[in-house]
C-alpha cells in the first residue's frame, strides 16, 4: 500500500515539482498535477500513466487564490479526498528586469506567498474534517537571511517558513502533519536562468528523492543540501548585519 492515497501537488509541469509527480506515482500515490502550462501537464500525465502510475491534470494559476481554493475543494470530492496537498509552485526573479519594480515585487508576492497560503489552508480545510493527511509548503534557504537583487523572493520564502512552523503548532493534535521544505540550488529551467555561481548545484532526481523521503517520514522541517543549508541556517542567519553585508558584497564581487 502506498504511503499517500490521493495526493495534490502545485507547480507540476517542470523542476522538482514535475519530478515529485512522477516519484509520488511511481510509490503508488495518485496525483492530481497541476500548473499553468496545459502541455507539460499533458505530457506529464502521459509519462506517469505510460510507466503504470495514476495522474491527472489540471490548469491552475496559483495567482488565483479563489481558483486554488475551488481545484482543491473540488478535485478532493472527485478522487475520494487527499491525504497529501503540495504547496510548490514558485517564480524567481526576472534577470531582465527591474527585481525592485513594484509589478515584479507583486508577482512573486502574489505566487510565492499568497497562492502557497492558498493551497495549504484550502488543504487544511479538506483534510482536517478527516483528521488525517499532510501538507508541504516548499520554501527555500534563500529565506534564512535578505540577498542582494532577491528581496521578494528571499521575503516569500521567509514568510511561507513562519507560517507553516505556525501552522505546526496551530494543527498539532489534530492528525495532519505539516512539512517545510527548504532546498538550496536545485537544476531546472528556473536555475538555468541564472546568471551567478550556484554553489551546491543539485540535480533534480537527488532533491527529489529527498524530498519525498522526508514528506513520507513527515519530518517538520527539511533542509538540503547540508553543505549550503547548514552554514546559511546556523551561520549567515545570526551573523550581525554588518558582517553579511560584507560577505555578500565579498562574494558579488567574485562573482564578477
Amino acid at each position: 500500500m502506498p504511503h499517500f492515497q490521493n495526493a495534490f501537488l502545485t507547480g507540476a509541469s517542470s523542476g522538482i515539482g514535475r519530478g515529485v509527480a512522477k516519484e509520488l506515482a511511481r510509490r503508488g500515490t495518485r496525483v492530481v498535477a497541476t500548473a499553468r502550462r496545459r502541455e507539460r501537464l499533458e505530457s506529464l500525465v502521459s509519462e506517469i500513466e505510460a510507466a503504470g502510475g495514476r495522474a491527472d491534470w489540471r490548469e491552475l494559476d496559483v495567482s488565483d487564490p479563489e481558483a486554488v481554493v475551488r481545484a482543491i475543494h473540488e478535485e478532493d470530492e472527485r478522487v475520494g479526498g487527499f491525504d497529501l496537498v503540495i504547496a510548490n509552485a514558485g517564480v524567481a526573479n526576472v534577470l531582465d528586469k527591474d527585481p525592485l519594480a513594484l509589478a515584479n515585487v507583486l508577482n512573486l508576492a502574489q505566487v510565492n506567498f499568497t497562492g502557497a497560503l492558498a493551497t495549504l489552508v484550502a488543504g487544511k480545510d479538506v483534510m482536517l474534517p478527516r483528521g488525517r493527511g499532510t501538507l508541504v509548503g516548499v520554501a527555500s534557504v534563500a529565506g534564512f537571511r535578505g540577498l542582494p537583487s532577491s528581496g521578494a523572493y528571499s521575503a516569500t520564502k521567509a514568510g511561507l517558513s513562519t507560517f507553516l512552523e505556525s501552522l505546526q503548532l496551530d494543527l498539532e493534535g489534530t492528525g495532519l502533519t505539516v512539512v517545510d521544505v527548504s532546498p538550496g540550488f536545485i537544476k531546472s529551467e528556473m536555475t538555468d536562468l541564472n546568471d551567478f555561481r550556484m554553489p551546491f548545484l543539485m540535480e533534480t532526481d537527488d532533491a527529489v528523492q529527498r524530498f519525498v523521503d522526508a514528506v513520507e517520514a513527515g519530518r517538520p522541517v527539511v533542509h538540503f543540501p547540508w553543505q549550503l543549508a547548514f552554514p546559511l541556517k546556523w551561520g549567515a542567519k545570526f551573523a550581525p548585519r554588518g558582517l553579511w553585508k560584507w560577505a555578500v558584497n565579498k562574494g558579488k564581487k567574485q562573482d564578477g
